[in-house]
């Protein structure tokens, strides 16, 4: 489950990115419209709360709140990291990762 928690950690900040006008254009070359702004953001903020769930089930409260909380920084710093040196895998890497993990984590 903790692989999962980092996926969805992982995919919520891509959706997050994607939801800015600058690294939208950055990725695909245009800017995105007000609706699917809103909707990437909004995707991305839900993605990044429903990482909670599984790091809590597994590890429970207060070590699964210390591990997602990891997982936000390792996440984020990854985003950034691609951003800066390959800012079209983002959109792809996002949409595989949790379906990566999903495997890993019912192991």
């Amino acid at each position: 489950m903790i692989e999962f928690s980092l996926a969805l950690c992982f995919s919520g900040f891509g959706a997050l990115c994607l939801g800015l006008e600058r690294h939208h254009e950055q990725v695909f070359g245009h800017k995105p419209g007000a609706r699917k702004r809103h909707l990437l953001r909004l995707l991305g903020w839900l993605l990044l709360a429903c990482a909670i769930a599984p790091a809590v089930n597994r590890l429970g409260p207060s070590i699964g709140l210390a591990l997602w909380v990891s997982a936000l920084s390792l996440a984020a710093v990854t985003q950034m990291l691609l951003l800066s040196y390959r800012p079209r895998a983002i959109a792809p890497l996002s949409i595989v990762a949790p379906l990566l993990a999903l495997p890993f984590s019912l192991l």
